[in-house]
């Protein structure tokens, strides 16, 4: 009997030991086990609290708002633009490297997390052609703008000087504001847009 109980105790500590340990080294292993998480589903990361405001930015044309979106493909956002004049093109169009862009950018509001007028900054960031994805140190600034964002759809329009390349890189906008902020960020840009309807992401060809 005292054997059958060292081994029932043995048991019941693997049991309890697996778990932890299992948290243990998803833990360890940084933005890698972010990335999975992303492609895992919606039950990867904590489900997303209301704020007291929700402005956002689609990710796709069926895009909701939701957080996480649930597919993957965000590197095309319907509500970003670049266009080669102040005046909004009907469609993104490839800017000219050394010349001077216009960011079109759509915030929506409410989404399904807050509601009211909001006030913050709609800040833009780029990677070098060809560079690093990893935020936020693949990401340099390009703009921002101080935005008060109400009911309905505004539209915001920004200069982009000195566009690089020619080549391949990637623009990101991201809305800051004290009543909507962003709930986590990890060095995954692929999650990042995921977890944040506050984030858009639009790939790039400068020619």
């Amino acid at each position: 009997m005292a054997i059958l109980g060292s081994r029932a105790r043995r048991l019941a500590l693997t049991l309890c030991a697996g778990p932890l340990l299992a948290g243990l080294l998803a833990t360890a292993t940084g933005p890698a086990a972010a990335a999975r998480a992303a492609t895992a589903g919606p039950a990867a990361k904590p489900a997303r609290i209301m704020s007291v405001t929700d402005v956002w930015m689609r990710d796709a044309v069926d895009d909701a708002g939701l957080q996480p979106y649930p597919a993957t493909r965000v590197w095309a956002s319907p509500d970003v633009k670049v266009c080669p004049t102040p005046v909004e093109c009907a469609t993104s169009e490839f800017p000219v490297a050394g010349s001077t862009s216009h960011i079109f950018v759509k915030l929506r509001n409410p989404g399904p997390y807050g509601s009211g007028t909001d006030s913050g900054t709609l800040r833009f960031y780029r990677t070098n052609p060809g560079g690093s994805l990893s935020w936020p140190l693949g990401w340099m600034p390009v703009a921002s703008r101080a935005v008060t964002v109400p009911t309905g759809v505004t539209t915001v329009q920004v200069a982009w000087t000195a566009v690089p390349g020619p080549g391949h890189f990637s623009l990101l906008a991201v809305w800051e504001s004290p009543n909507d902020p962003l709930p986590f960020m990890t060095a995954d840009t692929l999650t990042n847009v995921r977890y944040n309807n506050n984030i858009a992401w639009l790939d790039l060809v400068s020619v």
